[in-house]
């Protein structure tokens, strides 16, 4: 048996695919609780044992003593907003670069998102099958990965801009949530991403490759959600990286993959495609928009699982495009079997992070919850992915 058939085999085999799940989880948890032996007692371990750490309302740190007191994540954006108060838009641009910069000396938060991002760009660079080191197909998911990095600044620079000039704020009513979710938050993360994809677009529409589109326009996504997931991850204490791999990084993916492909179609068949791609793009803020505010909005609560479902659907329709632009339809390791992989990896690094930070016995309480509530995702994907490994 040739090595590729080998590996089409046994990463196909679910008795495989549980040893493996079982095995990096293990791993995981045998060196969490090493290295939280050899941390030894740290201020931090001994005020999360007194059980002082966290607010009993949103788990969040509070009143913590002046010498564990965590840094500013990003002290530029204070001064960045006082530039836009002034009107001084080139200083708001060049501090909000500045600040995204800061967010990466979170060492720890910046390796656990920078592990969101990566395992999804794996399963994406699979799902492109490139032809070679010098493909397209390659070399452009990891061209839009860094250039994703940069939306995020774009991003703060907008926030800034609606803020100031739109009078698009933060709202906890229906109507200015539902204004600020999607003119907001959908509008110009969105917006962000899709400037910083079409950089590539003249050479993708000469490569005449939809999946290299594809590929590309989801990993400016990814390149999005990793920067986004270093604040995320950093707010939670680490705890928040298994959802964040979850949900934002793919929903992240899926919505700049589908804007990205449209904008590819409108610009090669602009008959055709020219208005359909404005039109997707519309979508894709609107669902963004919307995915926020059932999850943000009071008055939406008692159907704030409607974000889940709109998040399902998102994923779908990414696959629903990926699968007929694909030729080979078994690679030599199973999609399914990169994933797991990665899921596993992932949490195994969240606890090692988090027994450096606050011992073995917390991290394991703050992390089974995240795992329980993100089991459903890694169930949804499982079922999506062309394997069908899971068809229950």
């Amino acid at each position: 048996m040739t090595t590729r058939r080998y590996l089409q085999v046994k990463t196909r085999d679910p008795a495989f695919l549980w040893r493996m799940v079982i095995g990096i989880l293990a791993a995981g948890v045998v060196v969490g609780v090493a290295v939280d032996w050899a941390t030894g007692d740290t201020p931090l371990k001994k005020w999360v044992a007194a059980d002082s750490f966290l607010d009993e309302d949103n788990d969040q740190p509070r009143d913590l003593p002046d010498d564990i007191q965590p840094p500013p994540f990003a002290p530029s954006f204070k001064e960045a907003e006082a530039a836009a108060a002034v009107d001084d838009w080139r200083r708001v641009l060049v501090l909000s670069f500045k600040s995204t910069a800061e967010s990466w000396t979170h060492l720890g938060p910046a390796f656990l998102a920078t592990l969101t991002g990566i395992a999804w760009l794996l399963l994406l660079l699979q799902s492109a099958q490139p032809r070679g080191l010098t493909d397209a197909r390659l070399l452009a998911p990891l061209a839009g990965l860094l250039l994703g990095l940069v939306s995020i600044p774009l991003t703060d620079f907008l926030i800034l801009w609606q803020e100031y000039r739109w009078g698009i704020v933060a709202a906890h009513d229906l109507i200015g949530g539902l204004r600020d979710n999607i003119l907001g938050v959908g509008l110009r993360e969105e917006t962000a991403k899709i400037v910083c994809y079409i950089p590539l677009l003249p050479w993708l529409v000469r490569q005449r490759d939809e999946l290299a589109a594809l590929a590309a326009a989801g990993a400016v996504g990814l390149g999005f959600a990793i920067e986004e997931n270093i604040g995320y991850i950093w707010s939670t204490s680490g705890e928040g990286t298994v959802g964040r791999l979850l949900m934002p990084a793919p929903a992240h993916m899926s919505l700049t993959g589908l804007a990205g492909l449209a904008l590819y179609r409108g610009c090669r068949w602009p008959r055709e495609w020219g208005l359909m791609a404005v039109a997707v793009f519309g979508t894709v803020v609107l669902v963004h928009g919307l995915y926020d505010a059932f999850i943000s909005l009071p008055a939406l609560e008692d159907i704030a699982i409607a974000s889940a479902i709109l998040f399902i659907l998102l994923v779908r329709q990414f696959f629903v495009e990926l699968r007929p632009l694909q030729r080979d339809a078994q690679p030599a390791l199973s999609y399914s079997g990169v994933f797991l992989a990665c899921v596993c990896f992932v949490t195994a690094a969240t606890f090692v992070y988090l027994c450096a930070v606050v011992g073995w016995r917390p991290a394991a309480d703050m992390l089974a919850g995240a795992v329980l509530t993100e089991s459903l995702m890694v169930y949804m994907v499982l079922r999506e992915l062309p394997e069908r490994l899971v068809t229950v």
